[in-house]
């Protein structure tokens, strides 16, 4: 071979050497990233199962079981076994709730699998809404060693969304929380314990210059206020409904109530029995509410609140010192104008005006008394300025006193003597009218007070019916 051939392999097998230290380069670059990533995603898998497993990290599940009044708590969690449980369940849940049974044996103890059973011994058919509630606390409790070794003595190691602070004395503590709302005399079988959901706190969380922001809706029974602020968590806030300026009590005399959460949320459920014109719902809180905590609160706002400050703090009528928050809402009237002696409600476009029996009909009977024509003439009113093929539904209600046939026959002919009035007046041609009666199936009170009894005994003008 030539010199010129064994340069051109020599310059050839360079070439080859450094093309394949380039690849074996780029080689190891890629095996270095494809071992990190690897590296990175046992570590981040990893962290997922820590979280999982933590022990403090409370996981809460289940439901309420309603069978005919009588309720079952059947919970799932990852407490430890062990751990004892408080069940309880109150009436008039949104405002001052009150314990139904006193004496009663509340206690249910966690199971090795983290599941406990309470069987609530109150026949709670005849009731309306009630909170069940499920707690677990640490302060001065009785929990054992082992558990509070975990938890902290004042729980101070639980975490997740399950968790709330109070206080005992001017001590902190934190405890595990969940609420159900059950209808016991309702038809729902399985109320589900759910996890509430936590937003990221406002940053100026906890600041003496406070704000409040709401979203207001409604349906026929109930306003629903959701709110976002930077109140303390354990803040009171009560909310009640006045029909106008110069409504001297509001439509339910006792004000409905929530705290705020760790996130600075809170949810107000408020009942109203009509949405009037110049109505607004007055939410406020003041020193002296049911505040969790109260040391904190004394440092940040002051004892009188004081310290506080923003669009929303006025000056406290009842402290001539002090001030409290005020957040005034103005629910949007219903298009529709209710007749005297009436009432009238909204969910979304359908409206419902309520007559009450007495007012157009005698006992057990299903033709119009000559009384009932103011009442018929002002609803005629309100229905002539709908637009053309509005639909309207006319459904007649009884009580549940008396055969089940005979209410449904009764109600069936109410609804229709009121159709016939209408239309008799040749003025609502235009609008698309049904009946139905429904008897005693329907009722929008207990029929175990005559109180009750008078409210399902109705006739219910629909406006734009969703069903």
């Amino acid at each position: 071979m030539g010199k010129k051939s064994s340069w051109l392999v020599l310059m050839f097998a360079t070439i080859f050497f450094l093309f394949g230290c380039q690849g074996n380069q780029e080689n190891s670059r890629t095996a270095v990233k494809d071992t990190n990533e690897a590296d990175e995603q046992p570590k981040e898998e990893s962290k997922t199962k820590e979280d999982e497993t933590d022990p403090t990290n409370i996981q809460l599940s289940g439901e309420v079981v309603n069978e005919n009044g009588k309720l079952v708590v059947k919970g799932k969690s990852n407490l430890m076994e062990g751990t004892k449980v408080e069940v309880d369940w109150l009436d008039r849940p949104f405002s001052v709730r009150n314990p139904i049974c006193l004496v009663c044996d509340k206690e249910a103890v966690v199971d090795k699998n983290g599941d406990f059973t309470y069987e609530i011994p109150t026949d709670l058919k005849n009731f309306g809404y009630i909170f069940v509630t499920i707690q677990a606390l640490l302060g001065g409790t009785g929990q054992a060693d082992e558990i509070v070794a975990v938890y902290g003595e004042h729980g101070e190691n639980l975490k997740g969304p399950f968790v709330y602070k109070y206080e005992i004395g001017a001590e902190e503590y934190q405890k595990i929380y969940s609420s159900i709302l059950v209808l016991p005399s309702g038809k729902q079988t399985e109320y589900p314990i759910e996890t509430p959901k936590r937003e990221k706190p406002p940053e100026d969380y906890g600041s003496s210059k406070v704000w409040v922001e709401t979203e207001l809706t409604n349906d026929h029974y109930y306003f629903y206020v959701k709110g976002k602020s930077n109140l303390l968590e354990g803040t009171e806030l009560t909310a009640t409904y006045y029909s106008s300026e110069d409504a001297a009590v509001a439509q339910n005399w006792v004000s409905s109530t929530a705290n705020v959460v760790s996130d600075g949320t809170f949810s107000l459920q408020i009942p109203y029995d009509s949405i009037t014109e110049n109505g607004y719902i007055m939410i406020s809180s003041k020193p002296n509410n049911g505040h969790m905590l109260k040391t904190k609160m004394k440092e940040i706002y002051g004892e009188h609140f004081e310290k506080m400050s923003g669009e929303q703090v006025v000056p406290n009528e009842e402290d001539g010192n002090g001030k409290m928050i005020e957040v005034v809402l103005h629910p949007k009237p219903p298009t529709v104008k209710a007749p005297e002696k009436t009432s009238i409600t909204t969910d979304g476009e359908e409206t419902k005006i309520q007559l009450p029996d007495d007012i157009l009909f005698d006992h057990d009977q299903s033709e119009l008394k000559p009384d009932a024509q103011k009442t018929m003439n002002e609803l005629i009113q309100s229905l002539e300025a709908l637009k053309a093929n509005t639909e309207i539904q006319i459904n007649g209600h009884t009580d549940n006193t008396g055969d089940d046939q005979y209410n449904l026959t009764l109600s069936e002919k109410r609804a229709k003597s009121v159709e016939a009035y209408l239309q008799q007046s040749g003025k609502v041609d235009h609008i698309k009218i049904s009946t139905t009666g429904y008897g005693e199936t329907k009722p929008i009170a207990l029929n175990d007070s005559e109180e009750g009894k008078a409210k399902n005994r109705r006739v219910e003008i629909v406006i734009n019916p969703k069903e």
